[in-house]
């Protein structure tokens, strides 16, 4: 991973925004950064206080890890790693790293998860600061990725579709969604991975019942019944880095309308992503692609129940959900080393709920799937 560039595309965000110094707890823009597997994703509470990197507008960050995390400072590339001792106190800590720093006064941008008694000993030690949100600062930086990032992108991607491979032959009538949920789960850390994007779900949607505003109304722990469609969506995180995949399948006889409709999601999926490539168009581009389609086989409506602000994926990195989404508002074009996932449905009330997921990698002259999984399956 290339960290130096990691760096200096901050400090030039940060000179841009006339800030002096970001300080980021463990979140997501801190693993970005350091490049450590420190927990973020369970929530603060579970997080050290004490793993914070400090990085000034000019120079070299300073890193501090709680006694807990010490071990990953030795994997660090950040030189000026210190960490705290069991007779020292973080408060003494930050005053140093203000004292190293030459702080005189100056705005400080602050990151997600950062402790409210880390904020209090930066206020208390940086005198003079103002403070404003950074939690959003390197966006467009993380936007593209890195060929290493791409490689572990690919590698989850890969083990997403096997473990599903394995899920799908073994669902049978009365298997319920909270089943098809644990298994997932549990066959994804058995291939390896250290955690899930999101909890994964394969919701139910028994055609000829009664139409609902939404689509999630089949009990989770009542089994499958023959004329029910199957939306999966799923993903686990690897190497730091998340997956998140979908697809639809029919349980029982499947009627022809039902079958044309999800082979319609899936011919307008593919057909927007062989128009994609750098500067092809952009992102707000896609949903109108993907509805045009679907208005030509007679489905467009089904999508716009679903998605009525034509919001229709998201980029995808260190977090599952990364700016920017493939909104409508959203003038982003497209470069070479985004991934994105492309994500619409078609839900018609009572009868189907439908989705078609996949990782989308792009190219200087073209657009590549890091998902492939069969697009001809259907009826189970």
């Amino acid at each position: 991973m290339n960290f130096s560039r990691r760096l200096t595309g901050l400090q030039e965000r940060m000179e841009a925004g006339s800030i002096d110094l970001v300080v980021y707890g463990s979140c997501q823009n801190f693993q970005y950064l350091t490049g450590l597997p420190v927990e973020w994703r369970r929530g603060v509470d579970l997080t050290h206080p004490e793993n914070n990197v400090f990085v000034p507008r000019e120079g070299e960050p300073i890193l501090t890890l709680a006694p807990g995390s010490g071990r990953h400072g030795e994997d660090s590339w950040i030189g000026d790693t210190r960490v705290l001792e069991r007779d020292e106190s973080y408060p003494g800590m930050v005053k140093k790293v203000a004292m190293d720093l030459g702080w005189e006064k100056g705005r400080i941008g602050v990151g997600d998860h950062l402790w409210g008694s880390t904020w209090r000993e930066v206020a208390r030690s940086f005198k003079g600061a103002s403070f404003r949100g950074a939690a959003t600062l390197m966006d467009d930086l993380r936007m593209i990725k890195e060929p290493g990032e791409i490689d572990a992108l690919r590698k989850v991607a890969g083990i997403t579709e096997e473990v599903m491979g394995e899920v799908i032959p073994g669902i049978e009538s009365g298997t319920t969604q909270d089943e098809l949920r644990i298994v997932i789960e549990m066959l994804g850390r058995k291939a390896g991975a250290s955690d899930i994007s999101f909890p994964p779900n394969g919701l139910f949607i028994k055609s000829g019942s009664e139409p609902t505003p939404e689509p999630y109304s089949y009990p989770r722990d009542v089994g499958l019944v023959a004329g029910t469609s199957i939306a999966f969506d799923v993903g686990f995180v690897m190497d730091g880095y998340c997956s998140d995949w979908g697809r639809s399948f029919y349980w029982g006889p499947v009627g022809e309308d039902i079958r044309k409709g999800y082979m319609a999601l899936q011919r307008a999926v593919v057909e927007t992503v062989d128009k994609m490539h750098e500067g092809s168009m952009k992102v707000c581009d896609v949903f109108p692609s993907i509805e045009g389609f679907l208005d030509e086989d007679g489905y467009g409506d089904y999508l716009r129940a679903r998605l009525p602000h034509g919001s229709v994926g998201h980029q995808i990195g260190v977090e599952v959900h990364e700016n920017p989404w493939l909104k409508p508002a959203n003038q982003h074009e497209l470069k070479e080393g985004m991934v994105m996932c492309l994500e619409p449905k078609l839900w018609r009330a009572g009868e189907y709920y439908l989705r078609v997921e996949d990782m989308v990698l792009i190219h200087k002259d073209r657009a590549e799937f890091l998902t492939n999984y069969d697009r001809e399956q259907f009826q189970l």
